[in-house]
């Protein structure tokens, strides 16, 4: 498989980030189907049986590594459990990247949870910060409002993000006009829900 396929695939799955992201309906449920999913999630008797239909915690995880039929059965995987996104955030990274850069990807980013350390301070979430040991800015981890989650996704996956931050030599494989998605905001937050202001 020559660079500019591997490239040509990579530049398809972004679109479908763009794009699509996970609105299809493709993975079998329907709104009915939902509201019957959310009627068997009341107690019976005393114990209350949940049905998990969507998995989502780090955006950008599913929809640039997975395929998208795998979709509906990540959605219902217990996520420390989900051997499907584990693979592929390897497989997919080696189309490109070194064995290294993808060996750190996958360790960094399964399981697809959002993980934070309480005993650090809560001021300062910083995305994907538990994961590297502070190296993107504190070991709070979680999420921050002003963390650009997509970029600092494509940067780890297209750019030179893993090498930058020590966690593996550069393989010189960035591919910097898919480290973005050239969607900023302004970052005046404010004090009142949803704290943000629209994409600029």
């Amino acid at each position: 498989m020559t660079l500019q396929y591997k490239l040509a695939l990579a530049g398809l799955a972004l679109a479908g980030v763009v794009i699509g992201g996970c609105s299809s309906n493709a993975g079998g449920f329907s709104p009915a189907m939902m509201a019957n999913s959310a009627q068997n999630s009341i107690e019976h008797g005393k114990s209350t049986v949940y049905h998990q239909i969507e998995l989502l915690s780090r955006p950008a995880v599913k929809e640039a590594f997975e395929a998208f039929e795998s979709h509906n059965k990540t959605n219902r995987a217990e996520p420390y459990h989900d051997a499907t996104i584990k693979g592929q955030i390897l497989s997919f990274s080696e189309l490109f990247r070194s064995e290294a850069t993808s060996k750190v990807l996958q360790a960094v980013l399964y399981p697809n949870v959002m993980k934070a350390d309480l005993s650090q301070n809560v001021t300062t979430a910083s995305y994907l910060g538990y994961e590297t040991g502070g190296a993107t800015g504190s070991k709070f981890g979680g999420r921050g409002l002003d963390d650009d989650v997509i970029n600092i996704s494509l940067g780890a996956l297209f750019g030179n993000t893993i090498s930058a931050l020590g966690l593996a030599p550069d393989d010189k494989k960035e591919v910097p006009c898919l480290t973005t998605d050239n969607v900023p905001y302004d970052k005046k937050n404010t004090d009142t829900f949803p704290y943000i202001q629209g994409p600029v």
